[in-house]
């Protein structure tokens, strides 16, 4: 019997992987983006491949710049945001394939770069930040430079433009002289404009008829602001706007101006006259927090996510539908409120995607350590789809046309994660699912060993959910190291799936098992899937209950009798660092631990960190009021008790974990000569995002656990290993 290929951490960054697929209209075609890894740039390569059903066939459609974003124009042409081959210069721009053949040509040259688009009308809608705003420009020039925290404008701007016209208005421009192109008018126009003050844009909506806009904003871009939005519903006929602009332009520049001085000084007040050629704003009066996540096929109805209880972080989010026609004359009264139908109150599960189709609202959501998507009536009625078995990317993860064509990223237990697309809608029992990709073909030699759900009971008799791999060769006779790996969120789960994202850039979960080291992924309380009353066990008890759920795995296992309890490990990233970084100041049981962007201090978090609402939620109020609660969950005030060695790893620049943390954590170990390694990556937030940092951060963590848990020569560099495996 041939030994299975142990894959290297190299290797599996290097594997890639495909996401982002959208169908075409007619279901015949998808298209998606393809992640390769490209070791010479440290960077991440993003490509849109499509897959013609009828033909059978897979083609590349880009090869150069990394492509964001992809969406059909019709079923032959696509519009695609993607950066430029120079990514340090000019932003993100969208460029169009018509007829997927041939090269793209370049829609927008927008200075700040494009942040997302739309289909909408003739073209297409996008949303940016506005150049034309000039308060930062000119405060600079007067006082240097500042920023006022918190409270400065935001310069978010949404635009339309008509392709058409931007296609002639490009070939025109090819015939003019420097001077004569200045008299052009580009064709596209800013709907923002008809926002009574800066608003950021957090989301647009197109409406199917190509009639109305609808928008969420909230008050300005910082994150502390999440809760202050503003919903707003912009009815317009794009392309008729688009044309009493240009008459306007045309008007204006017609007239004679005395010097450039005077033009430009118009060119500003241009921007204070009349806007109503642009359509009629309307604001609605849904409450703060809530938001239109897609409209209905007719356009006479909203699909809705808001929180019926509170707007507490771990309340979850219902889905709910509004009639506009009825309740047309409510919508700017807060009594609309009392219109709203909540459509998800059978399901105790946060939903998401929400894509209102013909046939009805298809939504997915997590189960245990599965997932699922369903078809949703307007009565609340929810049918789970036949995925064959698979579970499906959860954020993300599937797209679904008008006629009922579905596309999702499916995986499994023993399956990396693979396009299939439907070639039935989903009206019929049976889907017909095809697969598109085929990653796991490259990898059927490698070992990943296995992977099963386990179950048991927590301290307070709470069960709870894990994801456990063991070696291909597991023994159950056999004593076993053990590490715990803990997700994020705590609004996250660990599927029961091959792979994921963490065990390729940050935990190498493979590597581990293929020492023999067992790996345990803990959906504590807090995690999502297992309904309300599970999301909020947390409550006032961070950090303790967590400790409770995963010390109770190992009484569990060691029950089971396969695992040694004299070496055990614990490893995660932001709350799963924060539970690292508690189990091992709060408990004896670990061997070591692993702190990726993880708090240390309730207080310090609060004050530093851009969602300070986390911890007045989740601790029951503010640390300036009372101390206890931040005090009692924190990880550092068991410091003096320190004696589990800890590797610490965060982003230089994390807003999201303040880099403070670490060092707080870091100067308090050293201080009771507890063994602590803290490493800083240079230019880095709460994500890694590079290949070699990601490569750096599974190498340290493999080393610190094989150095602690089977004894190891402890070498957190690597350096010649690493430049053997990346040859």
């Amino acid at each position: 019997m041939v030994k299975a290929y142990e894959p290297t951490i190299t290797d599996l960054i290097t594997l890639g992987y495909a996401y982002g697929a959208k169908i075409s209209p007619n279901g015949d075609k998808v298209a998606y983006l393809s992640l390769k890894t490209d070791w010479n740039k440290n960077s991440y390569e993003k490509n849109c491949f499509i897959h013609d059903v009828k033909a059978n066939k897979t083609y590349q459609l880009t090869r150069s710049g990394s492509v964001i974003q992809a969406e059909w124009l019709n079923n032959d042409s696509i519009a695609i945001l993607k950066q430029g081959d120079n990514a340090n210069k000019g932003g993100n721009q969208i460029y169009v394939f018509d007829n997927l053949v041939g090269e793209p040509w370049k829609v927008t040259e927008h200075e700040n770069g494009v942040r997302n688009f739309k289909p909408f009308g003739k073209g297409l809608l996008f949303l940016a930040k506005d150049p034309k705003r000039q308060e930062k420009k000119d405060r600079k020039n007067k006082f240097g430079t500042y920023i006022h925290f918190e409270h400065e404008k935001s310069a978010s701007a949404l635009y339309y433009v008509n392709l058409e016209k931007m296609v002639a208005y490009q070939n025109e421009l090819k015939t003019k002289t420097e001077d004569d192109s200045k008299k052009l008018i580009k064709p596209i126009i800013e709907f923002s404009k008809l926002l009574e003050e800066p608003l950021s844009i957090v989301r647009f909506i197109p409406s199917k008829q190509n009639d109305s806009i609808y928008l969420i904003c909230k008050i300005r871009d910082d994150l502390v602001y999440y809760l202050e939005t503003f919903n707003y519903c912009i009815k317009t006929n794009p392309d008729e706007a688009l044309e009493a602009y240009i008459a306007l332009k045309k008007e204006k520049k017609d007239k004679d101006k005395e010097t450039k001085e005077d033009e430009e000084k118009e060119e500003v007040k241009e921007e204070d006259k009349d806007v109503s050629y642009l359509g009629e704003i309307q604001k609605l009066a849904f409450p703060k927090g809530a938001y239109i996540v897609d409209t209905s096929p007719d356009g006479d109805k909203l699909l809705i996510a808001k929180k019926e209880r509170d707007d507490m972080f771990y309340t979850q989010v219902d889905y709910w539908i509004l009639d506009i026609v009825k309740w047309k004359e409510l919508l700017e009264s807060e009594e609309i409120i009392e219109k709203f139908v909540k459509i998800t109150g059978d399901l105790d599960r946060i939903p998401f995607g929400g894509v209102w189709i013909h046939d009805g609202i298809v939504i997915a959501y997590a189960y245990g350590t599965k997932t699922v998507i369903a078809k949703v009536t307007e009565s609340g009625k929810i049918t789970p789809l036949d995925l064959e078995g698979y579970i499906q990317r959860l954020y993300n993860g599937f797209d679904i046309s008008q006629n009922g064509y579905l596309s999702f990223f499916g995986k499994t237990a023993e399956k990396l994660s693979e396009l299939y697309i439907s070639r039935k809608s989903i009206k019929s029992s049976n889907l017909e699912l095809k697969q598109v990709t085929n990653y796991s073909e490259d990898v059927k030699t490698w070992n990943f060993g296995t992977i099963e759900t386990i179950r048991w009971k927590s301290k307070d008799g709470t069960e709870i959910e894990g994801v456990l791999r063991k070696p291909l060769n597991f023994n159950p006779k056999k004593k076993y190291p053990l590490a715990f790996i803990i997700h994020g969120g705590p609004q996250a789960f660990d599927p029961e799936s091959l792979l994921e994202h963490s065990d390729i850039l940050y935990h190498p979960s493979v590597q581990l098992v293929n020492k023999e080291i067992l790996t345990l992924k803990v959906n504590y309380r807090g995690s999502i899937g297992r309904g309300q009353a599970f999301l909020e066990l947390n409550k006032d008890n961070l950090g303790i209950g967590d400790l409770w759920d995963v010390e109770s795995a190992i009484d569990y296992l060691d029950k089971e009798g396969f695992i040694d309890t004299t070496k055990i490990g614990c490893m995660g990233w932001s709350q799963g660092g924060y539970i690292s970084a508690f189990v091992g100041l709060h408990s004896n049981r670990f061997m070591a631990v692993s702190v990726g962007a993880g708090i240390s201090d309730w207080y310090t978090y609060h004050i530093s960190n851009d969602i300070p609402h986390f911890t007045t939620h989740y601790l029951s109020g503010s640390p300036f009021r009372d101390r206890e609660l931040y005090e009692k969950t924190a990880p550092i005030s068991k410091i003096k008790e320190a004696k589990t060695p800890m590797l610490i790893q965060h982003g230089e620049i994390d807003m999201r974990v303040p880099l403070s943390n670490a060092k707080e954590l870091y100067r308090g170990l050293k201080e009771m000569n507890v063994h602590v390694e803290l490493f800083i990556y240079p230019g880095m937030g709460h994500p890694i995002t590079k290949p070699r940092e990601n490569r750096a951060i599974m190498y340290q963590n493999l080393n610190w656990f094989s150095h602690y848990l089977i004894g190891e020569e402890l070498d957190l560099l690597k350096e010649k290993k690493e430049e053997e495996e990346s040859k």
